[in-house]
This record gives C-alpha cells, structure tokens and sequence, in this order.
C-alpha cells in the first residue's frame, strides 16, 4: 500500500522548491529591468558616466557611480567587471579580484571577463592562475586576439621546454586569423630564429622585406641583416631590434594595436552591457525643415570681435560668449579681462576654448591671447592659477590649472 502522509510530505517539499526557484527568478528578473521600464535610463545615465570617469583617469567619481551602478543593476555583469578594473588599475588587487570574481559567476562565458582576471593574476605574479583564465578566454572566442596575444606571451614567460612550441602555436593561429599583420609575422619569425626553424623564418623575413620599399633606409638595411644572420640566435636578436624600429612605421603600430594595447591600457573596460539591453545610440535624422533667423542679443555691454555658444553644463541650453581685445562676457554676467597683452592685439578665432579641466561636466574657459593664456573656471566663474612668463611673448599670463 502507498504511504500517503510520505507522499504527501515529499509532493509540498517539491511545491515549496518550486515556488522558492520562482520568486528568486522573479527578484533577479526585476534586477535587470527591461528598456522600456522606469529605472532603466537611471541606470544606463550611471553606467556611462562612470565608464567615461573611468576612462578619463577620475577614480573618485569612476568608483562612485560604478558603486552605484552595481546597486540598481546587481545582475549586470559589465558593471561589476568595470569596476574591478578600477581596483586592478590602483592596484587594489583583492577588492579587484572579488569583483571581477562577481562578474564571472554572472557570465561565466565572456572571454573579456576572462580576459580581465587573466591581466590581473599575472599582475600579482600567479603565472598559473593567469594562464587558466586566458586559455578560457580564447576558448570562449578564438577571434580575442588580445587575449590570445597575452596567453602567447604568459606561455613564453613560463621558459619550459614546451614553452616556445605552443608560443609559437598560438602566434601562427593568429596568422590564420590576421595573415597580412606585421606585429604577428615578427612574433613568428622572432620564435622560428630560437627554435632554429629556418625555412618558417626564411619566409617570414621574405614576406617582410616585400613589403618594405616604403620603410625608413635604416630599417631596411636591419631586415637585410636578419635575412643574412648566421645562427637562430642571432637572427632572433636581430628580430627583436627590427620589431623596435618598426615602432617608427604606421602601419606596423596599427598591426600592433591589433593584438596589444598601448602600455597602461591593456585592461579594456566594457562600453556595452552583458545581461540587460544596451541602448542604441544613432545620428538623429536629419531635419531637412530646418531654417535661421537673424536675431538681436540683449544684454552684452561690450563691441565684441569674437561670439560664440557654449555649452557651460548637460543641463542648461548653450550660452552666448562675446570677447575684444580687453574682456570677455558670458551671457548677462560681469566681464572679464581678455589676455591682450601690452598690443591690445584683437581676440582671433581660436582665442576661447570650452574645455571640461576637473571632469565635473561644467565647462571651463581656456583664453589665449598675445599676453599669454588664462584659465577661468566653469566658464568664467573664478580665476585659476597664478602669474608667470609666457615664454613666446615675455607677457604676464595667467596659466591654466583646474576649473573652480
């Protein structure tokens, strides 16, 4: 016979299990709210700004709206991930990697996630640990050739016995990927000369010096001294001071951007999110009904040679500035000294600049002139920095600082 109080006990376990799974799916729903909902520019106006603080180098306000950012969408992994590379970038390494641990466990499939713990375990010397992370990362996307180019590297640095052969495995798999690129040909001629594969170098360096009618004469003549080399070792010596001098050439920095960021910027942020919608960013169309009208401007007490609009924050209209040779109005407000020098020489075109100094998302001024430059923050309120010598001219000047 059944045991129905059994049963009975294991089918309301089941229905609880089930009804628990569902309202955790539904709080995790409403952590990543859909575009057309409330909160969603909220937390789209946050993530960009604290992406563009981070990109400018303004920790304290990277870290503040990314902080933020993670508490109205705890779900997304990009937010998470970004701000972990703030903690990799000072150097915080545990925060860093409590983070991006974070973003991991919400997308354990995105090779730039991968990618970032990759930069970051070889930072803190775990060589092992780095090389884990980047096999997966170029696992999950062969096409990473960043992260590819960084396995390749991290691989190499281990100097085992097996060490060049899957360097060089990893090199030609970019090659297949990108087999005009001159960053990756020198890697692989580079790790041909140690491994004394003398055809793969052969033509390697036959490829190369095809393609060098253009190059500076010196780096030509080096070429033709790796071509005429006499052992591996040398001929990898002789690579490496060519891949040097090729610095020198355009198009080898633009194959080199390919597969390795300048220095300081290996740790690429995420512009777009990974779980919620990212929004669409598109030119308006085109207002062909468009039409001006000549208008007279009230208020400005000054004969003034330059006029502009500027935008002084994000979120008032553009403002009128006028200027002479002797001050300069923004809107209604007072006037201000224009750095005419001892001349009184006219302000010319390019005499006013708007220019955000202190990343508060208000425009200051910069004002040149024949009496040097001055800086006036947020648009004129308040003068910043101090008296010196402009060297071109011998006026006093004012030298830009930081807007008030």
């Amino acid at each position: 016979m059944f045991n129905l109080p059994r049963y009975f006990r294991l089918g309301t376990i089941c229905f609880v299990t089930v009804i628990v799974l569902l309202g955790v799916s539904c709080r995790r729903a409403e952590q990543l709210p859909s575009k057309s909902s409330r909160e969603y520019n909220d937390i789209v106006r946050t993530f960009y700004i604290g992406l563009a603080a981070l990109q400018v180098g303004h920790d304290v306000q990277a870290d503040a709206k990314l902080q933020q950012f993670t508490t109205l969408a705890p779900d997304e992994p990009a937010g998470w991930a970004n701000w972990g590379l703030l903690a990799f970038r000072q150097r915080n390494f545990d925060v860093a990697a409590e983070r991006l641990e974070r973003a991991r466990t919400l997308a354990p499939q995105n090779d730039q996630i991968e990618y970032l713990i990759g930069l970051l375990e070889s930072s803190r010397g775990r060589s092992t640990e780095a090389i884990a992370a980047l096999r997966k990362a170029v696992e999950i996307n062969p096409k990473n050739l960043i992260a590819t180019y960084k396995l390749a590297e991290e691989v190499e640095r281990q100097g085992d016995e097996n060490s060049a052969a899957e360097y060089e495995q990893l090199i030609r798999k970019m090659l297949e990927a990108q087999p005009d690129n001159l960053a990756v040909l020198l890697e692989l001629g580079r790790v041909a000369a140690k491994r004394g594969d003398v055809e793969t170098l052969r033509r390697v360096t036959k490829t190369i010096s095809e393609r060098a009618a253009t190059w500076p004469t010196e780096i030509q003549q080096q070429g033709n001294e790796v071509q005429s080399a006499s052992s591996g070792s040398d001929a990898a010596t002789r690579i490496t001071f060519l891949r040097n001098m090729m610095l020198r050439v355009p198009e080898y920095r633009r194959d080199l951007s390919e597969i390795k960021p300048p220095p300081g910027e290996e740790a690429i942020p995420f512009t777009r999110f990974v779980r919620l919608e990212t929004p669409k960013f598109s030119p308006a169309v085109a207002d062909t009904e468009l039409q001006f009208s000549t208008k007279t401007i009230d208020g400005f007490k000054i004969a003034a040679s330059w006029i502009g609009a500027v935008s002084l924050d994000s979120k008032s209209g553009p403002t009128v500035v006028v200027a002479n040779q002797r001050e300069v109005q923004v809107g209604t407000a007072p006037s201000f000294s224009f750095p005419s020098g001892s001349s009184s020489a006219w302000p010319g075109p390019d005499a006013i600049l708007p220019i955000d100094f202190n990343y508060d998302f208000k425009n200051d001024l910069v004002l040149a002139g024949a009496g040097g430059a001055v800086g006036r923050g947020d648009a004129g309120r308040g003068v910043v920095g101090g008296d010196a010598v402009d060297a071109a001219g011998g006026e006093a000047a004012a030298l830009v600082g930081g807007g008030a």
